[in-house]
């Protein structure tokens, strides 16, 4: 494994927040319609609206992100949480009220998270 610097570590839990968001809902397996197709005219076609493209993680992506949910397991959970809420991007102020923490002890809490992530990283 390359040697990750501690923005490198943000900027990867930053994208798996972000590919995590990507990935379709869960479903329950196994139903679907019984109802039979609803065959449309050209014309009903062209005056449809079009459905918006869902864009979808790549494989690597989807590997990447698993990795970084390797790395979280360092973490206790309520770190894990400020970590991944800090890489979803929510301001420290949501979080101060969340945690009940002031900002800076939030910040120097995820700061820790990240040298705990980064530490743990050297050792493999």
């Amino acid at each position: 494994m390359t040697n990750l610097t501690l923005d490198d570590i943000k900027m990867r839990i930053e994208s798996a927040v972000y590919v995590m968001k990507l990935l379709p809902p869960v479903k329950v397996q196994g139903y679907h319609s019984t109802m039979p197709d609803i065959i449309y005219t050209p014309q009903e076609i062209a005056f449809m609206d079009r459905k918006p493209i869902k864009i979808r993680p790549t494989t690597e992506q989807i590997t990447q992100m698993d990795e970084v949910l390797e790395w979280l397991e360092v973490l206790e959970p309520w770190e894990r949480k400020l970590v991944w809420k800090r890489g979803a991007r929510i301001p420290w102020k949501v979080l101060s009220y969340e945690f009940g923490l002031h900002r800076s002890n939030l910040s120097r809490h995820y700061e820790k998270a990240l040298v705990k992530i980064f530490i743990d990283n050297l050792s493999k």
